[in-house]
């Protein structure tokens, strides 16, 4: 019976022959296992974020009056 470190080594064996793309998939699975507090972002989530973050780099920060419309806005 193999040892476990022995599995690993055959299975990124053959994992380094798979698509990249399948690749990238084993990455983040072992990444999550490996570092659990790690979260990757799916690819909807970063076309969500990236606009936002590209807007703080440039300091274009929403005015404090409007911060203050949406926290005191009444919802009912």
């Amino acid at each position: 019976m193999l040892r476990t470190d022995e599995k690993l080594e055959s299975l990124f064996a053959k994992v380094r022959t798979l698509t990249t793309m399948r690749q990238e998939l084993a990455v983040e699975a072992l990444l999550e296992i490996a570092d659990p507090s790690l979260y990757i972002l799916s690819n909807d989530e970063r076309a969500v974020l990236e606009p936002a973050l590209e807007r703080a780099q440039r300091n274009e920060f929403a005015s404090e009056k409007d911060v203050s419309e949406v926290l005191y806005k009444s919802w009912s």
